[in-house]
């Protein structure tokens, strides 16, 4: 963590405008200080996040290095209430319930210094050189850009500064052959210009080892990543910073979606598929006799190593080497001018995304299948924001916004699945192949006011009004017989489009109990829009979402303790859920996505920090979610179920009304203590220790037995030495010291696989940081 004083580590101390520029490479220590104000941006304007009516958690960059937070698959234990759900390349953020089911886009997205990433994968980089990150409870729909129906996280970069030259280097080794450099450089060009250029670049042996294939282990690493910005601040009102990143991945990567096979899920009396009574037959081939089991990974009788399911959860054996391939590269400017006592901010920005993924979908160390996807985005945005800055009673924002990808190849993606019997690192393509086209233009308007009764009472009222134009489109597969090249489509589709328009509220009031204490109530909506509908070219029903929050904010011991709580109920509609129907003559089932599933959270989050002595620091946070399903169906695919979730027709689906919903775990619980040892002229040491706990969870919203994830403890740890002058650092750590395999997404793939995707082991290592 980078600081130069030990107090900092309570603190995200920066804005969007000014801030103490803290080093990337390692911190400088020194014995701690008064507390200071935690200053965030999520209300579009420079506030003490202690006066902010709203749930909002704020970690800085220092913060995130020191509990070993380097990517967004690791945000979940420092967040109350927020799990990461990941399978494949898919990060999938779930906030008080937001993000389990039945959404056309992401429920809890991606913003990287307030600008919307749409593609889930766009999640997993970006985490260098950070000034702090943002999550806010949702929705936001009245101040932030797009698609915030559950909240959305934003990660803020350090910006360049013209007050002074600085760079710093850094170097991490660890276990896995892990060899990471990261570095920036700041450079005041002038008085009014300023370059700040951060790059990185990391290589790991797997995690997930391959027995058969040692080349083809998952869940390494293998990128780089750059970004340079340009800042011009001619005056004190007026500055202007262009942004340019770029990242490339090449690793193995994570698979396609999950990576490990369980087993078959299957009755023991009956030898048949059963999820919810059944057992795990440990194989992923076939067994004479029992349902279940790809024939290209052999039977178990035979010994074919394939055949037999591995019970190491890191553990895996097949031919094919997966292929990731993942480019971004994009371009942003802001533009902020204080004029006629206002704050006018244009944030725009367009970006190109690409990626590919491949994995052996048949799992066996025989040449046969592959499966994976192939992703394109190009998008583009513009946000403009006017914020009021003269003092008096009322405040206010009104903004603009426009987000686009729906360009004539803007947006696609497509399946793919080949044939690898011949070369089996060249697939061949399969003929019945497809490609999906199209994209979203959203536009909004938004304005939210607060005015002061009373010098103790406030009131906040906000209003927007959306409109999304959504495009949908297949293109064939003309091209599929070359082993050495991707498919490629084409044909004249039909494009159909729809449109609809959503109007969105919040209405929230606050009362200052006292100097330091706040209490306030809200209430907002918030929406994603549906999808096309191609028979009348309209938009279906959206998602919506209701959401209430009580909370209390307060600050005590002369601002040693700050302490926030809040009390929320959400309900989510129109989600898509899974109907079957009657079609033909003769009477065929199947099954359809159709919009009218609801769920309900409802709970409690609770975090804080305090300094406990100038020495010793402490942080913690509790959250208790109640998230159910109100009227949901979920295809069931793995035949038995259970009288208590088959439809009393017998069509083979879970009905999941009153049931709790995946990845809602009762009770979560994060701690964190340091304690910092003043070495004179040696520098000194400073010990860190951060338990995170979870109840149990589900990671399907179908019952499977397999899924459940059974209530556990991580602990991570880190000792860090700093020279006196702070320049040099040397952070031992240690990341999952209990070594716990934790489930983060399952699924069932064709021939009754169970499978699973799992977070990363234990993670020893060192990093050296000098900072000039």
């Amino acid at each position: 963590m980078n600081r130069r004083h030990h107090e900092q580590r309570l603190t995200c101390r920066r804005t969007a405008i000014a801030g103490a520029v803290v080093l990337l490479a390692g911190p400088t220590w020194a014995a701690p200080e008064a507390p200071q104000v935690i200053t965030i941006t999520a209300t579009k304007r420079v506030e003490d996040i202690q006066k902010v009516p709203l749930a909002v958690t704020a970690i800085s960059g220092e913060d995130l290095q020191e509990r070993g937070i380097t990517d967004i698959l690791l945000l979940d234990k420092a967040i109350p209430g927020l799990k990461i759900a990941n399978g494949g390349n898919d990060p999938a953020p779930i906030l008080r319930g937001a993000g389990v089911a039945g959404t056309t886009d992401i429920a809890v997205p991606f913003y990287v210094d307030g600008i919307y990433r749409p593609r889930s994968g766009q999640g997993l980089a970006s985490y260098l050189d950070l000034d702090r990150v943002e999550v806010l409870r949702g929705p936001q729909g009245t101040l932030f850009g797009r698609n915030t129906y559950g909240g959305l996280i934003n990660i803020i970069t350090k910006k360049p500064t013209t007050k002074g030259f600085d760079f710093g280097a850094a170097l991490t080794l660890g276990d896995y052959k892990d060899r990471k450099a990261e570095g920036f450089i700041n450079v005041p060009i002038s008085s009014e210009v300023a370059m700040r250029v951060t790059a990185a670049g990391e290589k790991r042996d797997p995690y997930v080892q391959n027995i058969y294939n040692p080349a083809a282990g998952l869940k390494d690493a293998d990128y780089t990543y750059g970004r340079a910005q340009l800042l011009w601040k001619p005056s004190s009102t007026f500055s202007a910073n262009l942004t340019a990143t770029t990242w490339h991945d090449t690793a193995n990567g994570n698979a396609d979606y999950q990576y490990k096979c369980l087993g078959i899920p299957v009755n023991a009396t009956t030898q048949k598929f059963d999820g919810v009574t059944g057992f795990i037959d440990p194989r992923c081939g076939t067994r004479t006799g029992w349902d279940g089991g790809r024939s290209q990974a052999g039977s178990v009788s035979s010994g074919d190593v394939s055949a037999q399911a591995i019970s190491d959860p890191y553990k895996v054996a097949f031919d094919f080497k997966p292929q990731r391939d993942i480019k971004e590269d994009s371009v942003s400017l802001r533009l902020d001018w204080e004029v006629a006592g206002h704050g006018l901010t244009v944030n725009a920005a367009q970006f190109k995304y690409s990626e590919l993924r491949l994995t052996d979908s048949d799992l066996s160390s025989k040449p046969a299948l592959v499966a994976g996807q192939l992703t394109n985005s190009k998008a583009h945005s513009v946000e403009v924001t006017l914020n009021s800055l003269a003092s008096g009673p009322l405040k206010y924002t009104l903004g603009a916004y426009l987000f686009d990808d729906s360009a004539a190849g803007g947006n696609n993606s497509a399946f793919l699945w080949g044939y690898t019997y011949t070369t089996p690192q060249k697939p061949a393509w399969a003929s019945w192949l497809y490609q999906g086209n199209g994209g979203t233009r959203s536009t909004a308007l938004y304005g939210q006011a607060t005015y002061a009764l009373t010098d103790k009472l406030s009131g906040t009222v906000g209003l927007r009004t959306s409109e999304d134009t959504r495009k949908s489109y297949t293109l064939n597969v003309i091209q599929a017989s070359r082993n050495d090249a991707l498919p490629s489509y084409g044909g004249n589709p039909t494009v159909n489009n729809g449109k609809a328009r959503h109007t969105d509220w919040r209405v929230s009031g606050q009362y200052q109990l006292e100097k330091n204490t706040m209490l306030y109530l809200s209430g907002a909506t918030g929406y994603i829009a549906g999808a096309v509908q191609a028979l009348t070219q309209t938009l279906l029903d959206p998602q919506t979402n209701k959401s209430y929050e009580l909370g209390l904010k307060t600050t005590m011991f002369d601002g040693k303790l700050k302490l926030n709580a809040a009390l929320f109920q959400a309900d989510y509609s129109g989600l898509t859920t899974t109907v079957f129907v009657s079609t033909g003559a003769a009477g065929t089932i199947l099954a359809q996505q159709v919009p009218g599933g609801s769920t309900q959270a409802r709970g409690f989050e609770l975090e804080g920090r305090w300094l406990a002595t100038d020495k010793i620091n402490v942080t913690f946070g509790v959250a208790a979610n109640r998230s159910t399903f109100k009227r949901f169906n979920v295809a069931n695919t793995l035949g038995t179920a259970g009288s208590d979730f088959v439809d009393p027709k017998g069509q083979g689906w879970f009905i999941m009304d009153g049931k709790k919903t995946a990845y809602s775990p009762d009770l979560t619980l994060n701690l964190g203590a340091s304690y910092y040892v003043d070495l004179g002229a040696m520098g000194s040491i400073t010990p860190s220790a951060f338990l995170f706990y979870s109840s149990s969870y589900r990671a399907t919203n179908a019952p499977f037995f397999w899924s459940v994830q059974q209530a556990y403890t991580t602990l991570d740890a880190t000792l860090t030495w700093a020279s006196q002058d702070g320049k040099l650092t040397v952070r031992g750590f240690v990341n999952n010291a209990t070594d716990k395999a934790v489930m983060t997404s399952a699924s069932v793939f064709s021939k009754g696989r169970a499978m699973a995707d799992y977070s990363t082991p234990r993670h020893i290592g060192v990093r050296v940081g000098y900072n000039f």
